[in-house]
C-alpha cells in the first residue's frame, strides 16, 4: 500500500521553500496533499507537528513514519525515493552545480530574504520596500550569477535549482533594482511552468500576512 504524503506549509502560501518543495511534488507526479503548518494569526508552528520534526518549521514532509523538515533535504528525499521524472539533472556535474545554487540562495543573500518578504511576491505592496546597500549588493550578485549561467548555457534545460533562482529574482523584482533582459526572460519561463504556476495561483487569504511572517 502507498504511503500518503502531506506537505505541510504557511496558512498563507508565501513560504518560498514551501513552494519548492510543492513544485517538487508536482513534477515527481505523485500524489501529495498539503496541511496547513502555521497558524494564520502568526501563532507558529504547531505543538504536535513540533513534537514530531523536532525542528519545528516549515515545510515538514511526512511520508508514513518519516517526518522531514528542510527544503533541501525534502527535494533530495524525493529525488531517491521516486527517481523519474528527475528534479536534478543526470549528468554529476551538472547536478553538483544545481544543488551549489540551491545552497547559495538559503545560505546567502541573506539581507536580501531578511528585508524583502516573499509575500510581496503575491501580496503586492503599493510601493517597492527600500532595501539597504547590502541587500541591492546582493540582488546584482543573484543577477549577476544567472546572467552568467544564461551566458554560459547552463540553465537550458530545467531542473529544480531554476526554481529556487528565479522564486528569489522574484524578490527582486518587488525591489527598485531591474533585471536585464536575459535575466527577465530566464525568469518568466521559469514562472510560467505549471508547477510553479499552481503555488503562485494558489487561493490565498484576502489580506497579507501579519508581520510573523516578516522572515517568510
Amino acid at each position: 500500500m502507498n504511503r500518503v504524503i502531506v506537505l505541510y506549509v504557511d496558512g498563507y502560501f508565501v513560504n518560498q521553500w514551501d513552494a519548492t518543495c510543492m513544485v517538487a511534488l508536482e513534477e515527481k507526479q505523485v500524489p501529495f496533499t498539503t496541511a496547513r503548518g502555521l497558524l494564520r494569526d502568526g501563532g507558529g508552528v504547531p505543538v504536535a507537528l513540533a513534537e514530531k520534526t523536532h525542528i519545528a518549521r516549515v515545510p515538514a514532509l511526512q511520508h508514513g513514519d518519516l517526518w522531514l523538515t528542510e527544503s533541501s533535504a525534502i527535494v533530495e528525499y524525493l529525488e531517491e525515493q521516486f527517481p523519474e521524472p528527475r528534479l536534478f539533472p543526470a549528468d554529476p556535474f551538472a547536478r553538483a552545480k544545481a544543488r551549489q545554487w540551491m545552497a547559495f540562495v538559503r545560505a546567502d543573500l541573506t539581507a536580501l530574504r531578511s528585508e524583502v518578504s516573499w509575500w510581496r511576491c503575491v501580496y503586492p505592496a503599493a510601493e517597492p520596500p527600500r532595501i539597504s546597500r547590502a541587500a541591492e549588493r546582493e540582488a546584482k550578485d543573484l543577477i549577476g550569477l544567472v546572467a552568467h549561467l544564461i551566458a554560459a548555457n547552463e540553465l537550458a534545460e530545467w531542473n529544480i535549482s531554476h526554481t529556487d533562482l528565479a522564486l528569489t529574482l522574484l524578490r527582486v523584482t518587488q525591489t527598485d533594482v531591474e533585471l536585464p533582459a536575459e535575466v527577465r526572460g530566464f525568469l518568466d519561463a521559469a514562472l510560467a511552468r505549471p508547477s510553479v504556476r499552481n503555488y503562485l495561483d494558489h487561493p490565498r487569504p484576502p489580506h497579507k500576512p501579519a508581520s510573523a511572517h516578516d522572515r517568510g
